[in-house]
Order: C-alpha cells, then sequence, then structure tokens
C-alpha cells in the first residue's frame, strides 16, 4: 500500500473496547482527544453486526455452502462499499502540492 509521505496515522482503540483497558488507557488512545476524529464509536465489525443478524435470519433453511456463500456475498459487498468510501474520504482531505 503506498502512502503519501504527509499521511500521519494515529492510533486509537474503539470506544466500546477502551472501557475494558486499564484507566492509563484512556488518555492516550480514547478518540475524544485525536483531532478529526469526531464523533465516532470506532467500531466497525460490531457495526456490521445487525445487518449480519437479518442475513442470518434469511439464511438458516439453507444449506451449508449457500449459508456461507450468501454471508460472504454480504461482507464482502459492505468491504467494498467501506472501500469506495475511504477513497472518497481521502480524496478530499489529501490535497496534494501543486506545481507551477
Amino acid at each position: 500500500m503506498d502512502l503519501w509521505d504527509s499521511l500521519e496515522i494515529t492510533g486509537a482503540v474503539g470506544k466500546w473496547h477502551l472501557a475494558a483497558h486499564i484507566a492509563e488507557c484512556f488518555p492516550k488512545f480514547s478518540l475524544n482527544f485525536v483531532e478529526g476524529a469526531g464523533e465516532v464509536d470506532g467500531e466497525i465489525l460490531e457495526t456490521l453486526w445487525s445487518g449480519m443478524d437479518e442475513i442470518a435470519g434469511l439464511t438458516q433453511a439453507m444449506s451449508i455452502s449457500h449459508c456461507q456463500e450468501v454471508q460472504d456475498d454480504y461482507m464482502n459487498d459492505n468491504n467494498w462499499r467501506k472501500m469506495i468510501r475511504m477513497g472518497r474520504n481521502l480524496h478530499y482531505t489529501h490535497r496534494p502540492t501543486q506545481l507551477t
């Protein structure tokens, strides 16, 4: 994966998981203190579970292989949509220097 030299990555712990960490983790890794993070929970997999519950209900009467294919397709679609949105967000936030 190619990254821009100007790109800075800040490590953080999602809000649902931070409560399970020791108290010293809060000021170091809380999304509350990450500039530009906004009001996000920082949890990706957990937010997919509600949709996955619906898919699981639909697949109960399917064969094991068909059930697995439907669930894989659902997760692959979610991952694809996340990648597309991530690229859109990087496009808007990265402003390359202009050549003169």
